[in-house]
């Protein structure tokens, strides 16, 4: 009871029986709770300052029966119930008492003497000692150690026995040291403990205040010293005690946390302030409830300066509990709140009610509309109370908050995702709203799977409510709840919304008109069109000058070259992907970094009705999962007159442009491409595919995969009807592909097409920037413009658009819509003729539509979510989608954003003749010259062609005609070559590559025992190459340089054939440097001209288109292991001849000496020979 001013005591009557007696009174006859002996109600004690308030009462707020009894076995077993059985021994009831403080003052309990607690103290420190001596004692070899020491601390003991207390006091009692620790001495009860302290006073006077210092920051934590020692306990020794008095005015809380299984709670708040506590009423069932009253704490004590105090008022603290019947009540919150000081008692009021921010730990627990007003008494008496209610304070009239008449239209369109409960669907539900005390509830929906909007979606209700700024928000926090058979679900809580008018975009602007008609103000609508209450003046300012283009096209010839995707990327400004769009002037579409809901101007297409998360059970602990379903609709709050005869304004949701009935669609969804997703296969990379879900219908793409890839182009387009708003929310999910297994889920992604179809920015389907009936840019929706700026003015109380044909006064088509007129020559002066465009009434329907706040030709950029890692991005995605209601039409034809194919040409390379080609080795016989062979390929492809080898070439040219033949897949708008292979052999899909068209010839020396030697390469881009010079005296290095503006250049894909002659060039030397010139010629065909026109390789079969024959070489180039004849002709008897004929002529001259010798008769050879 230590802080408050009333108290409950409890007590328990006993009886028990045997199996042959009847109830009688137990022993103990009156326990308290833990069945401890206590005294009779007339015998209970009453402590001193206290009074009793009424008498002894039976407490039926527990499980027993009629009675008040609950019954058990065994007292010592426990385990009560309510109900009766035979097998019942014993059985008890409580009896409740309560008592008031009478006296303020506060009992002091002495102080226990220096000797005393020193002595206690003192002994304390001798017991642990002993007992780690009873631990010593059992290791033999300290046995005659610990003898001593034991005789020691015996006499110690002893001596300081003379300073225990006498008494047995100052004990506190509880069953282990873990548990909480009460004053009173039970049978349960094992251990016990009591707290000493012991003054410290300064040595000597007027020595100065030391601090003391508890744990220094930074402080190295590794360093061994003292183990930890006791906190000095500070003492306020003062001069005079001041006494205050606070009140605590308390009006209201909201967005309370729920308690309760129904989802709500029992709150009510418990402030404490300076050892005193006091609690309110408890409001039922509400999670906003409004207690309206003052808790006032008198004679509040408070130790110096109250100028010092009013500069730092001590805080209120102040928790709300949830009250439990069963159970102890809950804990729901708390904040600390810093009370205005009042000095002068006789001061009026002079605070205000403020919203107070309640938290649980990390959590939000509502906020609280509370003021607290602290006032200086000393002598003087306190103001006057407030006006009771009952036994209750309530709040003064001069702080709480004046209140006015207020009409709330609620517009209730629907629920949900309704969950299950208790394994059984929630069919049949309504929608209950309590606002400012007062109670509506919406009709029952028949069948929520049918059709979950309420038929009769609006409501409204006459209430008082706020009218001071601070507390404007206050009303507009509307509870409300999912009521049926099988739930309740927890009230969320509405935050006010400010009005959005209608913004336009590039030069039109909008002005206020001041309105006849008795309407709510502006500041109090949230959302919505203004203009459904006042009329609209627009101001247009004027049109952006465009130059007239000098281009002329013939459009229908290049239309075949354009497609969404140079749409697309002429909308990124990639110009080098669609080079024939940016010439031509189509339309661009406007490509969004985000999804289309998170762009700041369409407000998350909420301004129809919002969507809130109802909650069910209690949603105190932040892991539990108690989502029950979702509420859809939004709110008008306006003052309404205070006398009630006078008529009411007109209502805002007196016209819906929507109806709550059940609406087909055709819903077209366009997935381009997603980026930087994240890989799911061990190499790294992803098969990805596409899969749509929408309601029970599913659809994928899981035949089109697109293998090795993190930035795959899906290019496709799924379309489906759907039943809205049964069918709502649109799920987009990204998965790999997998050959064996689950495909796994990369990433997904969620539309709500529903605030789409009913938002005022009409997000069905984007306007494109021209209306156009035929072409790239063909017009695709249900409606035409004139249709859709009609609907608009009707929606938004403008008249309808007036048009005025050319006339010999107005040249120009012209259109009125409201104040202003428009006219078609504005929008489209200066711009290229295109002959695909529509009627001029639809085309100046259009460009006015265009300067209206409504969804542009977009494509939107979503975020893509695991499942198993929500919060972790894993890629975007780059979408839009189209929706079409049937009742409006039929939609024009789909956009088609399939991938681009590359079409297959073939590329033929017919090496003529090289010329010039330095000579890079040296003969035996010390000839400058070089074995010539030309190398081919295009870029990316690893398959290389080379011609055979001009031996002996001793002058640099090179005789070859052989062709080259290189098939290949073009992207003509990319400008750019596919290439497509497996990364492994065990790989089961290729990876697609693209590159620039660049084909690559080079010139090498061929040698037998060493590596080739390179001489030098050529490198020709066929989109942009140079051309080919008519000679080889006229080609030369400038050829290569394209920046240079005097270089002819050529597109090969245009001119698809060119010959003549281009320059190898080598750079090793870090200079670059002419090392040949090669003649050839250059023909790109198609695949059907390709197969017309059959040509092999080389000079193999069919050669033809053209004829190659073999090439005339000089009889000088062979290779010399396969030709020795030749070799000897024209390399060793060319070189060496006449040393050969000397040798030659030497030999036969000294064979002939050696015959004539040998031919000569012994009579002459004799001589000689001697």
């Amino acid at each position: 009871d230590c802080g408050q001013t009333s108290f409950v005591e409890d007590l328990f009557y006993n009886e028990q029986r045997t199996a042959t007696t009847t109830w009688a009174p137990a022993l103990p006859t009156h326990t308290d709770a833990q069945g401890e002996a206590r005294e009779s109600p007339v015998d209970f004690p009453l402590p001193d300052g206290w009074v009793w308030d009424g008498d002894w009462e039976i407490d039926y707020n527990r499980p027993c029966d009629n009675e008040g009894f609950e019954y058990t076995v065994n007292a010592a077993l426990g385990g009560y119930m309510s109900v009766e059985k035979r097998f019942h021994m014993f059985r008890r009831r409580r009896v409740i008492r309560r008592r008031i403080l009478q006296e303020t003052s506060v009992i002091i309990k002495k102080e226990v003497g220096t000797s005393k607690r020193f002595s206690i103290l003192f002994s304390s420190s001798l017991s642990f000692w002993v007992k780690v001596y009873r631990f010593v004692v059992r290791l033999k070899h300290l046995r005659r150690v610990m003898s001593q020491v034991e005789s020691h601390f015996t006499l110690a003991l002893i001596s300081f026995q003379t300073f225990m207390p006498e008494t047995d006091d100052a004990w506190e009692y509880a069953f282990n040291f873990d548990a909480k620790f009460h004053a009173k001495e039970r049978k349960v009860d094992m251990v016990r403990r009591r707290r000493w302290h012991r003054i410290m006073v300064p040595s000597r006077e007027n020595i100065d205040d030391g601090n003391y210092v508890l744990k220094l920051e930074g402080a190295d934590k590794s360093t061994k010293g003292q183990g930890p020692l006791a906190v000095p306990r500070i003492y306020l020794r003062h001069q005079k005690i001041h006494i205050w008095h606070l009140r605590a005015y308390l009006f209201q809380a909201r967005s309370l946390l729920g308690a309760d299984d129904t989802g709500l709670s029992d709150p009510y708040v418990r402030c404490s302030f300076q050892g005193f506590s006091q609690r309110t009423e408890t409001i039922m069932a509400t999670l906003c409830p409004t207690w309206d009253e003052t808790l006032i704490f008198d004679n509040v004590e408070i130790l110096g300066d109250p100028l010092i105090t009013a500069t730092c008022p001590p805080p209120v603290v102040v928790e709300i509990f949830d009250w439990d019947q069963m159970s102890s009540d809950q804990f729901l919150g708390r904040c600390q709140i810093v009370p205005m000081i009042k000095l002068d008692a006789d001061a009026p009021f002079s605070c205000m009610l403020q919203w107070h921010k309640i938290e649980k730990g990390t959590k939000n627990g509502g906020e609280l509309l509370a003021a607290f007003e602290l006032i200086l008494l000393d002598g003087k008496s306190p103001p006057l109370p407030p006006t009771r209610r009952g036994t209750l304070y309530n709040v003064p009239e001069g702080i709480r908050p004046v209140l006015q008449r207020t009409g709330i239209e609620i517009l209730c369109w629907g629920v949900r995702n309704v969950r299950k409960h208790q394994m059984a669907s929630v069919n049949s539900p309504s929608v209950e709203f309590e606002i400012g005390g007062q109670m509506i509830e919406s009709s029952t929906i028949k069948d929520v799977r049918q059709n979950p909007n309420f038929i009769n979606p609006l409501l409204f209700l006459d209430v008082m409510l706020p009218k001071e700024e601070l507390y404007g928000d206050l009303p507009t926090y509307l509870p409300y709840g999912i009521l049926s058979d099988r739930e309740l679900c927890e009230p969320a809580l509405l935050e006010p919304q400010n009005p959005a008018p209608v913004t336009t975009k590039g030069k039109l602007k909008k002005k206020k008109k001041a309105s006849s008609r008795i309407g709510p103000p502006s500041d109090a609508s949230s959302g919505g069109y203004e203009a459904s209450r006042k009329s609209m003046k627009w101001k247009f300012t004027g049109f952006k000058k465009t130059k007239p283009s000098a281009l002329k096209l013939d459009m229908q010839q290049v239309d075949d070259d354009i497609d969404w995707w140079s749409k697309f990327y002429a909308s990124l400004g990639q110009w080098d992907k669609c080079l024939k769009y940016k010439e031509m002037e189509y339309d661009t579409l406007v490509v969004y970094n985000r999804a289309l809901e998170e762009v700041k101007q369409y407000e998350g297409f909420s301004d129809f009705c919002n969507t809130f998360t109802l909650t069910k059970g209690k949603n105190v602990e932040e892991d539990e999962d108690n989502f029950a379903g979702e509420f859809k609709g939004t709110f008008r709050i306006y003052p309404l007159p205070e006398d009630p005869n006078e008529p009411l304004p007109l209502r805002y949701f007196e016209k819906l442009a929507v109806s709550p009935e059940v609406e087909e669609c055709v819903v077209r969804i366009y997935i381009i491409r997603a980026i930087e997703i994240q890989p799911s296969d061990a190499s790294g990379l992803a098969d990805p595919y596409v899969e749509i879900k929408l309601g029970e219908k599913k659809m994928n793409s899981k035949d089109k995969y697109v293998p090795n890839t993190l930035n795959p182009e899906f290019g496709c387009l799924f379309q489906m009807k759907c039943l809205l708003p049964v069918e709502k929310d649109l799920l987009i999910q990204i998965k790999d592909y997998d050959l064996f297994g689950t495909d796994d889920i990369i990433g997904e992604t969620y539309i709500d097409l529903e605030n789409r179809r009913l938002s005022k920015y009409r997000a069905t389907c984007g306007l494109p920037q021209t209306y156009c009936t035929s072409g790239p840019t063909q017009w695709r929706d249900s409606q035409t413009p004139t249709a859709i700026l009609a609907n608009f003015c009707d929606h938004h109380c403008l008249p309808p658009p007036q048009y005025e044909e050319p006339s010999e006064a107005t040249p120009s088509l012209r259109c009125r819509v409201g104040q202003k007129n428009f006219m078609l020559e504005h929008f489209e002066r200066g711009t290229q003729s295109n002959p695909h465009l529509g009627e001029p009434k639809e085309r100046l329907a259009l460009h006015i539509l265009n300067h209206l706040p409504l969804v542009k030709e977009h494509v939107e950029t979503r975020l893509l979510y695991s499942p198993l890692q929500p919060n972790i991005e894993q890629g975007k995605l780059q979408m839009w989608v189209d929706l079409f209601p049937v009742n409006l039409g039929e939609p024009g034809p789909a956009v088609d954003v399939s991938p681009r194919r590359p079409n297959e040409y073939e590329l033929r390379v017919i090496v003529w003749n090289t010329e010039e080609v330095i000579l890079q080795e040296t003969s035996v016989t010390g000839e400058k010259m070089s074995d010539i062979y030309v190398k081919g390929w295009l870029a990316g492809v690893d398959e290389r062609q080379m011609t055979d080898v001009h031996y002996r070439s001793l002058d640099g040219e090179g005789n070859f005609n052989w062709r080259f033949v290189f098939p290949f897949f073009y992207l003509p708008a990319e400008n750019t070559v596919v290439i497509k292979r497996k990364e492994h052999f065990w790989s089961l899909d290729t990876t697609e590559r693209r590159v620039r068209p660049s084909l690559i010839m080079q010139v090498w020396d061929n040698d037998l025992f060493s590596a080739d030697d390179f001489l030098g390469t050529l490198e020709l881009n066929l989109a942009n190459m140079p051309a080919p010079a008519k000679s080889a005296r006229k080609c030369s290095l400038n050829m290569l340089q394209t920046v240079n503006r005097d270089v002819k250049t050529m597109n090969l894909f245009d001119c698809r054939r060119a010959k003549g002659y281009w320059p190898f060039m080598n750079d090793e030397s870090g200079e670059q440097q002419i090392t040949g010139k090669i003649e050839m010629e250059l023909e790109l065909l198609t695949k059907a001209e390709a197969i017309a026109r059959p040509a092999g390789i080389a000079r193999d079969e069919p050669n033809e288109n053209p004829h190659l024959e073999p090439p005339k070489r000089p009889e000088t180039s062979f290779f010399w292991l396969t030709s020795p004849w030749k070799t000897f002709k024209y390399i060793v008897w060319k070189r060496f001849r006449w040393l050969i004929l000397g040798i030659l002529i030497a030999i036969l001259l000294g064979l002939l000496i050696v015959l004539f010798v040998y031919a000569m008769p012994v009579s002459l050879r004799s001589p000689l020979t001697n």
